[in-house]
């Protein structure tokens, strides 16, 4: 059989995006619809220059490679250009499955939907209410048709059991409103990823009494594998000798769209032994994992290696800080210099920021400390580190 070509699905703020993206699903599961991509309009949150990134490394109109492909999936492109993952048929059944199977009660909630669906979080909510056949509430919000508030939660009328899927910077604005983080403690899970959480966000969450779950995971994972630090059922991580992260599973997606030698690189076996290596570091502690940097996340400053995750992590930690990004980029004099972009909780706890770093890690890894009103982010909902970086540069 002939392979299909690669539909593409223009994706508006909105209803209407969420409603072409159901009837995608719906004709590519059910029926002979053809496998299809998400090409987000350009909103609030999307420029028409990442609408035209997206365009280019989905290929549409171009046959699949695989025959069981039902969407090809951008990439954030948080650290350089998205590239297209071909996420299978198998691959969303068998990540639906696995988080009904680890989290009881899941498979009977209707979906608050709160993520843009061209990301794998907002397309996922998309596919487990399809698949349960449960309902699908939707805030004014998704795809950038307006901004994300935290009292369009309260109007939303849902008297059956939910589960929500957020990024950390909106699991924060819930937070610093007493009756939306009430509300958010009413729904059977919340999943929290796309970015890593801070455990300090985390816990304040847990304590107002919200079923937080922390995820892991990403597009050629089809999202989230490991809740909480413990993999998935049906999902295997294994840890390199240099500690890298490798994923394996049915949810591995099939590779990446038109790039042979990149899926050669990435991707490996078939089946429930198919194998993902991501490029980040990892440890177990006990029994969960612990994501502790990416791969490209060390530099060097004046002959010493400093891994940005671990700065970030503690400029996360003092308590004025409300988000936190940490980048590093070139200098002729001493090979990097590091900066660290904060919105403050609190600005008094500006100035401890940088002694707390020399203190943990040492004089190296001592950051320039930048305030910023908000953390610029991509429609995924991470962090845009290339447009730090940039801001980084011109200072």
């Amino acid at each position: 059989m002939a392979a299909l070509p690669l539909r593409a699905v223009d994706v508006a703020p909105g209803p209407a995006g969420i409603e072409a993206t159901r009837a995608a699903l719906t004709a590519r599961m059910e029926g002979d619809g053809a496998p299809f991509a998400l090409i987000p309009q350009p909103s609030r949150h999307v420029t028409a220059e990442y609408a035209a990134m997206v365009t280019a490394c989905v290929r549409p109109g171009e046959p699949v490679e695989d025959d069981d492909t039902a969407l090809v999936a951008a990439t954030s492109g948080s650290t350089g250009a998205p590239r297209g993952v071909l996420v299978t048929r198998a691959n969303l059944r068998a990540a639906v499955e696995a988080s009904w199977q680890h989290i009881p009660g899941l498979r009977e909630c209707s979906w608050i939907l709160a993520l843009p669906v061209t990301s794998i979080g907002g397309f996922g909510a998309i596919v487990r209410a399809f698949l349960a056949g449960t309902s699908l509430h939707a805030l004014p919000s998704v795809g950038g048709a307006a901004p994300f508030r935290v009292e369009d939660l309260l109007a939303l009328r849902v008297d059956e059991p939910f589960a929500i899927s957020l990024v950390p910077t909106q699991l924060a604005d819930i937070l610093d409103s007493p009756p939306a983080t009430a509300w958010l403690g009413t729904a059977t899970t919340v999943l929290v990823g796309a970015a890593a959480t801070p455990e300090s966000l985390a816990a304040r969450a847990r304590d107002a009494g919200i079923p937080l779950v922390t995820t892991y995971g990403m597009t050629e994972t089809t999202g989230g594998c490991v809740y909480d630090g413990v993999p998935l059922p049906g999902v295997g991580i294994e840890l390199s000798d240099d500690a890298r992260v490798d994923v394996v599973g049915l949810q591995v997606a099939a590779g990446y769209r038109g790039l042979p030698a990149e899926t050669a690189a990435a991707f490996a076996g078939s089946g429930a032994t198919r194998r993902f290596r991501t490029s980040d570091h990892g440890a177990w502690e006990g029994d969960r994992l612990r994501i502790t940097g990416r791969v490209d996340d060390v530099v060097t400053v004046r002959g010493v290696n400093v891994a940005l995750g671990a700065v970030e992590s503690i400029v996360r930690s003092e308590l004025g800080v409300r988000e936190a990004a940490v980048v590093g980029v070139p200098d002729d004099r001493q090979g990097h210099r590091l900066f660290a972009f904060v919105v403050m909780h609190d600005p008094a706890g500006l100035t401890a920021i940088a002694p707390l770093v020399v203190e943990r890690l040492g004089g190296a890894a001592r950051p320039e400390v930048v305030p910023v009103d908000s953390l610029p982010m991509l429609p995924s909902g991470k962090i845009d580190r290339l447009a730090l970086r940039a801001l980084a540069q011109d200072s």
